[in-house]
């Protein structure tokens, strides 16, 4: 006598549901959907397998963490790294010696300029950046080069570029112009690649108005690439002229100094400064702090002790599946 096959497991009306949206998924997977019928349906089917993560979550009788500490991701790497320059001393810009390393730094802003009202002389720094090493293999402050302080040294140039330019063509009345000692920086020399993680979390953290990534006032570290053409001239040096390549007659004003001003105005008012570095460094912890998942009620001994048979028994199938 043949043995009788297995009957297939009595399904509940919620899995007859769940079963029958499957099969229809997969029927539309090869109907030959338009590219613009595909494209929705796969939006719609990452939007509902975030909501299936979150209803099997909701199952669990054991709850799962929506985030959680690693080292090595790139987001805790750059908060981490973001730290540490932090906890660095701010110095005047124009006493950073010749040093060797790579990493990132901050400058900013301690003077009267109305357009920087806003941040000057706070924790908010006014441009962020990084220093990439001589070679991607440096394993040493020397073998990565002198890049840091090279690189400030250069923004030094350029301030005081345009503040010697200011005296000279009598600007200090109308433009308020720069001076070099009104600006201050941190820097942190970092191990080879960590720099461009931070500088991303830095600019996303403090959006710095001389970034090119808030397109306010961005220029300052740009080198001139308008010879012989038509560019327009970047909004850092329509307010603050003087550097020779941004002062040729081919190129024009990007934006007019009245809406670059007006545009920090609108920035700053949006983007509150930080005030202090005991407020940064709260913001960078309030940014690992995990859920505690603390339950409305005391947990009982009993609860605890079983978990591991409730989801075993979620795993091998309970006593609603038993034949009838």
């Amino acid at each position: 006598m043949m043995p009788k096959a297995p009957r297939p497991p009595k399904l509940k009306p919620h899995e007859e549901v769940l079963r029958d949206i499957m099969a229809a998924l997969a029927r539309a997977g090869g109907a030959g959907l338009s590219r613009v019928a595909a494209k929705r349906m796969r939006e719609m089917l990452l939007h509902a397998g975030k909501e299936v993560e979150q209803a099997i979550a909701a199952l669990d009788p054991v709850k799962e963490p929506a985030s959680w500490f690693d080292p090595a991701d790139s987001v805790t790497a750059g908060r981490l790294v973001a730290a540490a320059l932090i906890a660095q001393p701010r110095v005047a810009i124009e006493l950073v010696q010749p040093s060797y390393g790579a990493g990132v730094y901050a400058i900013y802003y301690k003077g009267d300029h109305p357009a920087y009202g806003p941040i000057s002389g706070t924790e908010t720094p006014i441009y962020v950046g990084k220093a990439d090493p001589d070679s991607a293999s440096a394993a040493t402050p020397r073998q990565q080069g002198p890049k840091l302080s090279g690189r400030l040294a250069d923004h030094r140039k350029t301030i005081r570029t345009v503040e010697t330019y200011a005296k000279t063509n009598a600007l200090a009345a109308g433009l308020h112009p720069l001076a070099i000692a009104h600006f201050e920086c941190r820097k942190l020399v970092t191990a080879t690649h960590a720099q461009m993680y931070a500088e991303r979390h830095l600019i996303d953290m403090f959006k710095p108005v001389w970034n090119s990534e808030t397109k306010i006032c961005w220029g300052m570290s740009m080198h001139g690439d308008t010879t012989g053409r038509n560019n327009a001239r970047p909004p850092w040096h329509v307010l603050h002229p003087g550097v020779s390549w941004a002062l040729r007659e081919n190129i024009v004003d990007s934006r007019p100094s009245t809406q670059i001003i007006t545009d920090l105005a609108a920035h700053f008012g949006a983007n509150l400064p930080y005030g202090s570095s005991e407020q940064i460094i709260d913001t960078f912890l309030k940014a690992f702090a995990q859920d505690p998942m603390a339950a409305t009620t005391p947990v009982s001994d009993e609860a605890a002790e079983n978990i591991d048979e409730t989801i075993a028994t979620g795993a091998n199938g309970d006593e609603d599946d038993a034949p009838e």
